[in-house]
């Protein structure tokens, strides 16, 4: 028996339909080709030459990659393969410059898949809940019907978005540690999610009193989706909050009629919903994941090399700064010695 893994490409499309993978529906046989290049791989683990098991990942932001893609065919099950080749699949993200985290997330009733995460030693980091809708009425009407509504004001200066972010994802006191950068995609919160450039093509939107801010954008999966991130668990109490979503979507919906709102939503926020809240929570995405040490003592070292220029470049001021002050001392003593020697000239 021969066991190779390699790099699945293109032309390995009919080798992955020809595996048995007892699934009713596979969306990968929709996206294949996209799953082969550009921030995706998919690698395959082949026994005498048949395609048995895959998995692969997607890099997001440069430095977070997502693992995913596990298939195996139902006549090699039983025999490790899976857990191999996630396992082979996660060394290879791991090895990729400046990635800092490697994760999966997977539903809470997969149990096969989260029984393979945890054979290498992912750790379980947050459960979040998909809220999908095109109806907010419910939310909207659910919230104090006698308080003046007034839709949240938007943001355009770059400056200001990234202020909210530091206060509420980078801000270490705060008590959120998992950002939904897209949908079905949640990463620990790192700079490397909040670029200039991605944020500046974000939508905020601010409360009137500007102690609350949420965000939305636009995103395509299966369906057309407006997302919705907010960081604090209050949004029923927040007079307008719905209001704004539903205005934006409303807007979306004359271009994209099949957009839906989604939003994540963690065990916490689902508490704070009314009873009659239009999503359906059946179930839930865990996500798992490790971090690279790798990365994280490299952007030590990084940061350790700017501390010590920064401080030698604050020692050669000071330095230069003396000298100065030396020059400037000399000339004073020069005047005051010459300023001494007159004197003694005038009293002789």
């Amino acid at each position: 028996m021969t066991k190779e893994i390699r790099l699945l490409t293109k032309s390995d499309f009919n080798l992955y339909k020809s595996m048995q993978t007892g699934l009713k529906e596979d969306y990968m046989l929709n996206i294949y080709p996209g799953l082969t290049d550009d921030g995706s791989r998919l690698f395959g683990l082949f026994i005498d030459e048949q395609l048995v098991s895959t998995a692969g990942y997607t890099v997001f932001a440069n430095h977070q990659v997502m693992l995913g893609r596990l298939r195996s065919d139902i006549r090699f099950r039983g025999r490790n393969y899976g857990t191999e080749i996630l396992q082979y699949a996660m060394e290879q993200a791991l090895a990729l410059p400046n990635v800092e985290f490697v994760g999966a997330n997977t539903q809470s009733d997969n149990y096969s898949t989260q029984k393979v995460i945890k054979k290498i030693s992912m750790t379980h980091l947050t459960t979040l809940y998909e809220g999908q809708t095109q109806d907010l009425s419910s939310l909207i009407s659910s919230q104090n019907p006698s308080a003046e509504t007034t839709s949240w004001s938007k943001i355009d200066d770059l400056g200001r978005k990234q202020e909210w972010i530091k206060r509420t994802y980078l801000n270490e006191e705060f008590p959120v540690t998992i950002f939904p950068f897209e949908a079905y995609y949640p990463f620990p919160v790192s700079e490397s999610l909040f670029k200039d450039e991605l944020v500046e093509s974000w939508n905020f939107y601010e409360n009137e009193d500007q102690t609350r801010y949420l965000i939305l954008w636009e995103e395509d999966k299966d369906d057309h989706y407006l997302h919705v991130t907010y960081p604090w668990t209050d949004f029923m109490e927040q007079t307008g909050f719905w209001e704004t979503v539903d205005e934006q979507l409303s807007i979306t919906r004359r271009n994209k009629p099949e957009t839906q709102m989604w939003i994540d939503l963690s065990e916490e926020k689902i508490k704070k919903l009314p009873e009659n809240h239009p999503f359906d929570l059946s179930f839930s995405w865990w996500l798992y994941g490790t971090f690279n040490p790798n990365a994280y003592h490299e952007k030590e070292s990084e940061n350790l090399t700017t501390d010590l220029s920064q401080a030698y470049n604050s020692l050669e001021f000071i330095e230069n700064e003396l000298k100065e002050l030396e020059v400037e001392l000399d000339k004073k003593i020069e005047k005051t010695e010459n300023l001494k020697q007159s004197l003694d000239e005038l009293d002789q």
